[in-house]
Parts: C-alpha cells; sequence; structure tokens
C-alpha cells in the first residue's frame, strides 16, 4: 500500500472524477484507475464505483476515508518534522585549537547528550578561516578568538573575556629584560592568531619592539618549546595551566590590556531551527 494511492483515493472522494483527480495530481486518468485498483487490492474491497459519470465512493470507502485522511496528515507531518525540528542530522562546528581544548568540549557534551541523534563534525583552523566558513555555509557554527565585531549577516554570542599569560621556562626573565633582549624568540602559532596579534601590536605600540618569532603548529607544540628554553610564549592561561602548577612553565606579568574574548558564531537565519536554538541553549552559561 502506497501514500499516493491514498491520497488519489482521497481526492476522488472530493471530486468524483478520476479526470478531475488525474488533472489535479498531475497524472493520467489511467493512471488513477490503476492506483485505485491497486488500493482496493491491498485492502481486498471494492472501495469506488461507477454511476453514470461520476464516481461513488461505496459504504466501506466512505468508512475507511477518516482513517485515510489521518494517515495522510501523519504523513505529511512526518515528512515535514525535520524542517520543522531540526534535533537530528549533523551540525558542523569549526573552532581554534584553543577553544576546542579549554572550553567548548563539555558543552558539546551536554548537547549531545540531548540531542543524541545529531552528529558532530568539528574542524580546527584560524579564526578568520572559521568566520569565512561559516559565511559561506560550509560550516553551521563557528568559534573565535577576537576583540572585534565578526560580519553583519552573523549573529555573535560573546563568551567571555579569555584569560591570557605571559610563560617562559624555569629560566625565566623579568619582563623588562625581556625586552631588551635582542636574542629573546617568541613561540606562537599563525600570524592570523588573536592572541598573537594582540600581542605584537602592544609590543610595537608600546614598546617599539619585535621579537624574533619562532611559528609553531599547535599549542602543545608551543608549550613544550617553551618548557626547553627555546624561547617565551602568549597564551590562553587555560591552555598552559597545567604547566603552570607543574612548575615546568613560569608566569611574567606584563602591561599588555587583554581584550580577547570568545565568539560563538551562527548565521541569522539558523538560530530560527531547533537545532541550533539547543546548541546555544548549552552555551548559555557563559554569554554576557
Amino acid at each position: 500500500m502506497e501514500i499516493r494511492h491514498l491520497m488519489t483515493f482521497k481526492t476522488i472522494a472530493e471530486t468524483h472524477s478520476f479526470s478531475k483527480t488525474a488533472k489535479l495530481l498531475g497524472y493520467t486518468q489511467s493512471t488513477v484507475s490503476m492506483q485505485i485498483r491497486a488500493l482496493e487490492e491491498d485492502l481486498g474491497t471494492k472501495m469506488v464505483l461507477y454511476q453514470g459519470r461520476q464516481v461513488k465512493i461505496m459504504d466501506i470507502g466512505q468508512q475507511l476515508l477518516p482513517i485515510i485522511e489521518k494517515t495522510l496528515t501523519d504523513f505529511a507531518t512526518l515528512k515535514n518534522w525535520p524542517q520543522q525540528h531540526q534535533n537530528y542530522g549533523t551540525l558542523r562546528i569549526a573552532a581554534p585549537e584553543s577553544l576546542s581544548v579549554s572550553m567548548i568540549m563539555p558543552y558539546i557534551k551536554m548537547f549531545t547528550q540531548h540531542n543524541p541523534l545529531v552528529s558532530i563534525q568539528l574542524q580546527n583552523a584560524t579564526c578568520l578561516h572559521n568566520e569565512e566558513l561559516l559565511v559561506n555555509k560550509k560550516v553551521d557554527v563557528a568559534f573565535m578568538m577576537w576583540p572585534s565585531q565578526p560580519s553583519q549577516d552573523l549573529k555573535d554570542f560573546d563568551l567571555g573575556l579569555q584569560d591570557m599569560v605571559l610563560v617562559q621556562s624555569t629560566k625565566a626573565q623579568k619582563y623588562d629584560d625581556l625586552l631588551n633582549d635582542k636574542t629573546a624568540t617568541f613561540i606562537i602559532n599563525e600570524p592570523e592568531c588573536s592572541y598573537r596579534n594582540q600581542f605584537e601590536t602592544t609590543m610595537w605600540q608600546q614598546h617599539q619592539r619585535k621579537f624574533k618569532t619562532m611559528s609553531l603548529p599547535s599549542i602543545a607544540v608551543i608549550v613544550t618549546a617553551v618548557e626547553n628554553g627555546l624561547g617565551f610564549s602568549y597564551l590562553p592561561r587555560k591552555m598552559v595551566q597545567a604547566s603552570l602548577d607543574s612548575g615546568t612553565l613560569v608566569e611574567t606579568s606584563t602591561d599588555i590590556e587583554n581584550r580577547i574574548h570568545a565568539h560563538l558564531l551562527v548565521r541569522k537565519e539558523a538560530l530560527k531551527t531547533e537545532m541550533m536554538t539547543n546548541f546555544i541553549t548549552c552555551f548559555q552559561p557563559l554569554i554576557g
């Protein structure tokens, strides 16, 4: 038994005409006849009867009509359910490594516990690249660490100021000595990194100082390099707290005015979906 056969029967009950039904549903009249015969064979009973130029619905057909109508209504509800309740499928997330490691995982876990049918795809990239992916609809959510406003096409949820710290190995220099050390090496990640930009901008504006730089691909590698005395770094505190607690890294006070905030970004039209509403709700404790 097929849904289209039920729809054809319901339309015949309304029009009392095979030809009108065919026109309304975009079928040939022979297709309508074939579908009704197939429905009658499935149900094991005669449903319609020709009476002159009109089609009469037999008593058994009249009795089954409310059931058929309810079945069609339920089917339409089921068919449209994914568009109305986007709480299954795939949620594509782009985030910088620092936030993936230090912040967002517990909240993603909370989301998946309440939305077990949603599959998470998480990729790590620079903040600006994450925003570009979101604008181009290649991801559904982007996380950034940034002091400025993102694209006007996006909805921005501020997740709060991120504590930053300058770290050195146990053979640490005082801040003034570090500024004056022409051999000091700044170990950090890609040039597009927001906290790298904050550090380098402050060093130039306040001290007219540019450090020799070693760029490394991940924060874990950066931390290891600093622990081994290859240079210093400026990183989110959460990324280095274990090393500070164990004594393999030492914090150095600075005069940097920290403006780095974490942001959750989505396209504005996505706010209408239940999946995105559920996801943002998980981060509500952080949203300022």
